[in-house]
């Protein structure tokens, strides 16, 4: 009888018929922001990245107006002329043909160290009465750079002990050098008794003037107007007189404190009735670098303080006042209150607030511009650094030298203002 293997049926999968679901248009919201700030991207390519590439680019050549003539644009300038080569073309020649003078008197000699000095004083004299004097001593040559170079080359033709002969053809074949334009915008705006420098530090200096006072007046004010314990009145009232200034033009400022500060004005009469001056003898404050600088300083702290309250409002406002209940409750002071809670945790505002103001200050143009008529009065001690610029751009036209401190600007703001946050955002920095 054989055997008979059951085998385990296993039961096969019905399969389910196939539910047709009905795709739902939805709507891609995410697109259509691309076309709400496309916009803003077009606006800033043609008011601001355009203008700062143009900027950056005219730094690189020389280019200005001499009268009527347009001077450039040219990547590369003469080392030691200054124009065009129709104004400085036979100072070249003339140059050329003392040095082979001097070549020819030379001639079998050693180079000696006061060799600079003659071909110096052979070239450019600086005796009105030498004869070579109008020839070699005109504007257009730039003697200082001249000499300097004569006197590398000389030295070196001295530590190498060659004849007189071979320095003088390097000094000679030296005379038409060209420099890159760039070199020569740089030159320009550092150039001694007149350099970016100078009118730097006249900005930071009034820029102090004003954003001491602003700081520490706009700090307490904020930390009254915020403190619900005082239940001080009126308080709306005083938050928009604060800020009203702000809405002022500079130029209205700027013309109410010259009426007030002038001769004739309100301010000298009230300090000659108060017997402080002799009448006729006013105290003209605008020909006082002190006093114009303070002034300056005045106005910028008028116009601003209201922002930086409001500012420094909305961050104490922030703090949970839980931190100030706990301070209360652990027997901590007004004055502990404020240095060890609200200081610290005000911080980030602060850095804020000193960076802004700190552009803004080095931005400085309207208020000084309008009070000293554009002349930086007295003796350029209020001229600031914008001022210049904007004497490069409307007198000199020279547009090199514009683009070039526009560069030095930007470099200085950036390094400042990192400078800045650093020193006041160390001890958020993750260890």
């Amino acid at each position: 009888m054989s055997e008979l293997k059951k085998t385990k049926k296993v039961p096969s999968k019905v399969k389910e018929p196939a539910v047709k679901t009905k795709k739902r248009k939805t709507v891609q919201y995410d697109r259509w922001g691309y076309f709400f700030i496309a916009p803003f991207f077009l606006i800033f390519t043609i008011f601001s990245f355009i203008p700062l590439i143009t900027t950056f680019v005219y730094s690189f050549f020389e280019n200005y107006r001499d009268g009527l003539t347009q001077i450039g644009p040219n990547i590369s300038v003469m080392k030691y002329y200054n124009g065009t080569p129709d104004i400085y073309g036979w100072q070249v020649d003339a140059c050329k043909d003392g040095m082979n003078e001097l070549i020819a008197t030379f001639k079998g000699e050693p180079a000696t160290a006061d060799m600079a000095d003659k071909v110096v004083e052979f070239l450019s004299p600086s005796n009105p009465e030498d004869p070579n004097f109008e020839v070699y001593s005109d504007s257009n040559f730039r003697r200082a750079a001249f000499v300097k170079a004569v006197n590398k080359i000389v030295d070196n033709g001295v530590k190498k002990g060659l004849p007189a002969v071979d320095v003088l053809n390097t000094i000679k074949d030296e005379l038409p050098k060209k420099q890159a334009s760039f070199i020569r915008n740089i030159s320009n705006v550092f150039a001694s008794g007149d350099n970016v420098a100078r009118y730097f530090l006249n900005t930071l200096i009034m820029w102090a003037i004003g954003f001491v006072p602003q700081i520490l007046i706009s700090l307490i004010l904020a930390v009254w107007f915020t403190n619900t314990e005082l239940k001080l009145r009126f308080q709306q009232f005083f938050k928009t007189v604060i800020y009203m200034p702000n809405l002022i033009m500079a130029s209205a400022f700027a013309m109410l404190f010259f009426t007030l500060f002038s001769p004739n004005g309100p301010i000298e009469l009230i300090i000659q009735r108060l017997g402080f001056r002799a009448a006729g003898d006013p105290i003209r404050f605008f020909t006082r670098p002190g006093w114009t600088r303070i002034l300056v300083g005045v106005m910028n702290f008028l116009m601003w303080y209201g922002n930086t309250t409001i500012l420094l409002m909305a961050g104490i406002m922030g703090i949970d006042n839980s931190l100030f209940e706990a301070s209360r409750i652990d027997g901590a002071s007004p004055l502990q209150t404020f240095f060890k809670v609200t200081v610290p945790l005000l911080l980030p505002i602060f850095v804020y607030v000193m960076i802004t103001s700190l552009i803004g200050g080095i931005q400085m143009f309207d208020v000084p511009q309008i009070l000293t008529k554009g002349s930086g009065a007295p003796n350029r001690t209020t001229m600031t650094i914008i001022m210049k610029l904007n004497n490069y751009l409307t007198i000199s036209k020279n547009f090199g030298n514009a683009g070039c401190m526009s560069i030095l600007i930007f470099a200085v703001t950036g390094v400042l203002s990192g400078i800045v946050y650093k020193m006041t955002m160390k001890q958020y920095k993750t260890k």
